[in-house]
């Protein structure tokens, strides 16, 4: 806003660049004043607006600063909620075959009908090699990487959530003295 001196009353009266060629009508004596072409406006010099306008103004939205944090905030909330997404349809998508107390439970009901001189080598074998395995069994794998996908959803979304939470405390209105 610029200030431009009424002709008739000199009322300093403010005028924005949206009016330059045109005319406005004065705030004091309603007489008609011509308001300069753009380039001659913006010599003229700048009104300050009252704390009237500047809380309004603040009122109505937020600041630079505040409104690129918020800017910022969500958009850190939808990427993640994004990488959630993503993460949780991989995750849906893996199937296990078989789980770990199911396998088991195999292991108990072939012992259960297994006769004695198979469990006589099944032992001889134990002792001679040992029960560890160099690799996870394949089930185990998959298990594994499902595990790892839900993991990886639930840290996505708990991301997400605080960036929500973080710009809705950075674009909320600060309280007005009453």
């Amino acid at each position: 806003m610029y200030q431009l001196t009424c002709p008739h009353c000199e009322t300093a009266n403010q005028v924005s660049t949206a009016k330059a060629g045109g005319q406005i009508e004065c705030s004091a004596c309603q007489g008609t004043i011509q308001v300069p072409k753009l380039g001659e406006l913006r010599s003229l010099p700048t009104a300050e607006p009252s704390p009237q306008e500047r809380a309004a103004s603040t009122a109505a939205g937020l600041s630079g600063g505040r409104s690129m944090a918020f800017a910022a905030l969500g958009l850190v909330c939808l990427l993640s909620l994004l990488g959630a997404a993503f993460c949780g349809v991989n995750w849906s998508n893996i199937e296990v075959p078989l789980t770990t107390e199911r396998h088991l439970e195999m292991l108990e009901e072939s012992y259960a009908q297994a006769n004695a001189a198979q469990m006589i080598r099944e032992f001889e074998d134990i002792t001679k090699y040992g029960v560890d395995i160099p690799n996870p069994l394949e089930y185990r794998t998959i298990e594994m990487r499902k595990q790892a996908w839900g993991q990886k959803t639930m840290a996505f979304a708990v991301a997400a959530l605080v960036a929500f939470l973080l710009a809705l405390f950075v674009g909320r209105k600060p309280r007005t003295a009453a």
